[in-house]
């Protein structure tokens, strides 16, 4: 029995062996994974070279490229250079232009004292100050000036002390004033130049950089994109009007406040028009291009005011704008009305925005020029007759009314 048990282990011993070596005289072969000797052979010792192989193989293929940047000096790529100053270096920047204005204005019959608090922006190192009109204009009597026991002051950043201010003038139609510090002092004032022919385009980001409330020690800055460019019109004197539409909401407190892009040009205005609307998610703000013009008219005015104009009281689209809009709906051939004031001679007649209109006292209007020939000959309480074509009726209609005083 002893013997039977021995020579049992010697075999077994030999089959392993055998095992062992009939692998070890074939190295060249690799047996695939369906190999019935792969499986019958002892699975822990095959795995095992074969897993060492593979581990040094791909050791070696790795440290190749991991080798070359080194005998190049191992330089790393220089990470690109951003071109526009970053977010914190355009506040930084831009702020110290920016001021609150407060206007008081006084009790009346209809209403008690009351105050008003929005944003201007230095454009003059002398202390010009341009802003939005639509909030100073509770504080004007019907002739456009301050009315008596109301008044402007001034804050400006680094300055604890307030400065008082007067109005030098307004354009209406394109919510814009512009303020003049009296005594500025020995204050050393820092003006931003008006961009002069912005890249406005719709998705450009823009930033709007306000003077904010008195319980904020620092901010008044607001993020997002030009959404909306409307067409350009033009004052009866040929003034531009413009418009654009932003994603940011015009808070009362940020109206007049300047809208700058990546590079820090100032390229718009922030309007206050729609301040009374208590729901607004949208904001507007007049292009730099009109802001320059309005500012460079009410300067250049001369101390001696010229006599009485006569004015309709109406803004029109530019010739191209009226005339893709004629070929695009087959209006007749005219000024498309797409503003006429409030309390004009205009508005009185009947006039809305969307009519055409056709003459003028028999003289065809077919340009802005031809708008702007005519009213400069003309007399205040001129009774004029008017021809016009209103596309919501299909119909023409004759109005007359009496040219009144031009207001700014």
């Amino acid at each position: 029995m002893k013997k039977d048990r021995t020579g049992l282990i010697i075999l077994i011993a030999v089959f392993l062996l055998a095992a062992l070596l009939v692998p070890l005289s074939c190295p060249g072969r690799k047996p695939a994974a369906t190999d019935p000797v792969t499986d019958t052979s002892s699975p822990t010792t095959t795995t095992s070279r074969t897993t060492t192989t593979t581990s040094t193989t791909s050791t070696a293929s790795t440290m190749e490229p991991t080798s070359a940047p080194q005998e190049t000096g191992g330089e790393e790529t220089p990470d690109p250079v951003d071109p526009y100053p970053s977010l914190p270096d355009l506040f930084a920047s831009i702020a110290p232009s920016v001021v609150s204005i407060h206007v008081s204005i006084p009790a009346s019959s209809l209403y008690s004292k009351r105050e008003e608090f929005f944003s201007g922006l230095i454009v003059d190192e002398s202390g010009i100050i341009v802003t939005s009109y639509s909030l100073l204009e509770r504080a004007l009597d019907f002739r456009g000036n301050l009315l008596d026991g109301a008044s402007i002051r001034l804050y400006v950043r680094g300055y604890d002390q307030s400065f008082e201010a007067s109005l030098a003038g307004y354009r209406s139609t394109v919510d814009l004033a512009v303020l003049r510090i009296k005594e500025p002092g020995e204050a050393v004032l820092t003006a931003q130049p008006l961009a002069r022919e912005p890249q406005l385009t719709i998705g450009t980001q823009v930033y709007s950089i306000g003077y904010p409330p008195v319980l904020i020690e620092e901010g008044g800055l607001s993020c997002g994109h030009i959404i909306s460019l409307y067409r350009t019109s033009y004052e009866e004197d040929g003034s531009p009007v413009g418009l654009i539409e932003t994603s940011i909401p015009t808070q009362t407190v940020y109206a007049g406040s300047p809208l700058i892009n990546d590079r820090g040009d100032v390229i718009a205005i922030a309007s206050g028009y729609l301040k009374r609307i208590y729901v607004q998610q949208l904001g507007y703000a007049v292009p730099s291009p009109i802001v320059s013009d309005v500012v460079s008219r009410i300067l250049d005015q001369t101390d001696q005011l010229p006599g009485p104009k006569a004015a309709l009281g109406i803004t029109v689209l530019s010739d191209g704008d009226a005339a893709s809009l004629r070929k695009m709906f087959g209006y007749p051939t005219g000024l498309y009305i797409n503003m006429v004031k409030s309390e004009s001679a205009a508005y009185t007649a009947g006039l809305n925005a969307g009519d055409i209109l056709i003459s003028i006292n028999g003289q065809v209007m077919e340009a802005v020029r031809d708008l702007m020939t005519f009213l400069d000959g003309q007399a205040v309480g001129t009774l004029v007759e008017m021809t016009i074509y209103r596309p919501g009726d299909d119909k023409t209609l004759v109005l007359t009314c009496y040219l009144l005083e031009e207001m700014p």
